[in-house]
């Protein structure tokens, strides 16, 4: 079969037919298999039969990709609604974010009645515990008309998914699966002595680097000093300097760069680690003259269409880009984030260090894949990562139609991989996908209002209920938090939602927070600066050992502060008291200072 002048390969020509049949379909195929060609059939097909399809994506970034890859194709059918940005909601190739998609089915789903199919992209996102939720909601309470198009990394359990969604969605799902990609991958790792070598390797290398580790100390000063750096180095390392930049790594780098591997993906797993190996990298020159001419015209034309030619940052990031170097991560500019993909699109960008939402299933791949790390933060403690993340970045190495291989290298710490743990996250498939069903109180509200009595039945056809074997403990759950938004008003035994609640469902995130200070008349005579900062402190968490500022100049009064943070006390009380662990934390005013000194005209860099 052939689509667009391509001989499509066996499992994207058995989706075109299950497309085509008018069925849903699992689609599960490494990264870089060719998963999107699938989408685009399908969004072929559904303007060919006048009816409307929508794509939707974990992150903001895919989405925003995703927009302007379909706008050079398909022009005005495209829009994006992704909460930052709306722009022609009603086009008959709509962009949506997960959670907008989820949240316009429970305020609004005649907006999507005509939809044909829709797309869920990276669908193993039902086991991430912030987001699976969202995509178990969506996947449950979509209108039946609609077909769905999931496209899946390789999990553990595909088969139990897909036989979950046939029986939420009551018609007939199929699984299309191939372990198969069409750039190879070769794996190799690093270690700053031993160099590269090949997995196979990995036990010898290992014992032998900790052999040189352990000599090394032994001929060490034996001096105070020493002995109190070396008994306090190894057992009281800090996960913060465990995410510091890779030597090694930066070693490994040259190393490739000298080989021509370019381009190459460096992912570094804290952003302030992004930042400092690209300086480290600041002065070498990765491009040719006629390219640095083509790249810094195109960086020109991008900075002149979003208006940011006065932005101090523009000076150095111009530079970088002029050098074929460059970094992303979370913590940047919206704009910057998005200046940085299109030259990295452009194939102009030879050496980019990020961070791992980078992989998250934007269409963005390179020669090279480098893993600082095999170990991150997870929000929790440093782990390793999983088979299924270090599958996904890895991923990212090999780009179709232009290399014939790709190779991903993992730089190692011999003070905390060992062969198991490596080679597990190397070669071992990756596990089940578990859901994460976690009623908010939002949702909650939405389904009585939405079901009334019948609120019970969405929750029985959870994928938790299904796994579980019984709706036992998600109804419970519901019961539990039911008794609370009875005991604080927002809605009655007899399922009719109060003001408040009708106030809370419509809000999507730290909605109760919002709901309880606004209800209590938190916001009542407040200038926007105040404002800014109360809705900061429902959503703005400290670091953990993270240093109080020297001064913290707070524009809210003491009284208003005291009053909102005895109002989400008293919210934690009923949560208490209905046998819910405490959900709902305390107020934190640490972004006061920052706020205030933005407001008054200081630079996000003095911020930073």
């Amino acid at each position: 079969m052939r689509y667009k002048g391509l001989e499509l390969y066996p499992f994207q020509a058995e989706s075109i037919r299950s497309i085509e049949a008018g069925r849903s379909v699992i689609v599960s195929a490494p990264t870089g298999a060719g998963k999107t060609i699938i989408a685009e059939y399908a969004i072929d097909r559904a303007l060919a039969q006048k009816r409307r399809i929508i794509y939707t994506s974990p992150i903001k970034a895919l989405s925003n990709q995703k927009y302007r890859d379909l706008r050079e194709e398909y022009g005005d059918q495209v829009g994006i609604m992704t909460g930052d940005l709306t722009v022609n909601p009603t086009a008959s190739i709509l962009i949506m974010t997960t959670e907008i998609f989820r949240n316009t089915i429970f305020e609004d789903s005649s907006r999507i009645a005509d939809i044909s199919y829709i797309v869920f992209d990276e669908v193993h996102y039902l086991g991430d515990g912030d987001r699976g939720s969202v995509w178990e909601e969506s996947i449950i309470f979509a209108p039946k008309g609609i077909r769905i198009i999931a496209l899946s990394a390789t999990i553990g359990n595909l088969e139990e998914i897909q036989s979950w969604m046939e029986k939420v969605r009551e018609s007939r799902v199929d699984l299309v699966h191939t372990d198969d990609r069409p750039v190879p991958l070769h794996r190799f790792l690093y270690l700053e002595d031993s160099g590269i070598f090949d997995p196979r390797e990995l036990r010898s290398r290992l014992k032998e680097a900790k052999d040189t580790a352990r000599s090394n100390e032994r001929k060490a000063p034996h001096d105070r000093g020493g002995r109190n750096h070396r008994r306090g180095g190894n057992r009281g390392r800090s996960s913060q300097n465990r995410r510091a930049p890779n030597m090694g790594g930066g070693k490994l780098v040259v190393e490739l760069i000298k080989a021509r591997k370019l381009p190459i993906l460096y992912f570094a797993f804290s952003r302030k680690g992004c930042e400092a190996l690209a300086r480290r990298f600041g002065r070498r020159h990765l491009l040719k003259k006629s390219e640095e001419k083509e790249v810094t015209a195109l960086f020109d034309d991008l900075v002149r269409k979003y208006e940011i030619a006065d932005h101090p940052a523009i000076s150095s990031m111009r530079a970088s880009t002029q050098r074929g170097i460059l970094y992303h991560h979370a913590g940047m500019l919206p704009v910057f984030k998005e200046i940085v993909e299109r030259l990295f699109c452009s194939g102009f960008v030879k050496l980019l260090f990020t961070t791992e939402t980078f992989a998250l299933g934007v269409n963005m791949p390179a020669r090279t894949v480098v893993f600082d790390s095999l170990s991150r933060w997870n929000g929790v403690e440093v782990a390793h990562l999983t088979p299924l993340e270090y599958r996904q970045m890895a991923g990212r190495a090999g780009r179709l139609g232009k290399d014939t291989e790709g190779e991903v290298y993992g730089v190692l710490d011999v003070r905390f991989d060992t062969p198991r743990k490596v080679g597990d996250l190397i070669h071992k498939r990756p596990g089940a996908v578990t859901s994460q069903f976690n009623l908010g109180y939002s949702t909650i509200i939405n389904l009585v209002e939405l079901m009334g009595s019948d609120v019970h039945l969405a929750i029985e056809k959870s994928l938790l209920a299904y796994q579980l074997g019984s709706a036992r403990q998600p109804l419970e759950s519901m019961r539990q938090r039911r008794e609370v938004l009875e005991a604080r008003g927002y809605m009655d035994a007899d399922n009719t939602i109060a003001g408040k609640g009708r106030f809370c469902g419509r809000i999507h995130g730290f909605e109760i927070p919002l709901t309880e200070l606004f209800w209590d008349g938190c916001f009542e005579g407040l200038d926007a600066l105040s404002c800014a900062v109360l809705c900061a402190s429902t959503v703005f968490e400290a670091r953990r050992n993270a240093m109080p500022p020297v001064m913290e100049m707070n524009p809210l009064p003491k009284k208003l502060r005291n009053r909102a943070q005895k109002r989400m006390r008293e919210f934690v009380r009923a949560e208490l008291a209905a046998g819910i662990e405490k959900t709902v934390r305390e107020l934190d005013f640490g972004l006061a200072s920052a706020i205030d000194a933005r407001a008054n005209g200081e630079s996000f860099e003095r911020l930073g």
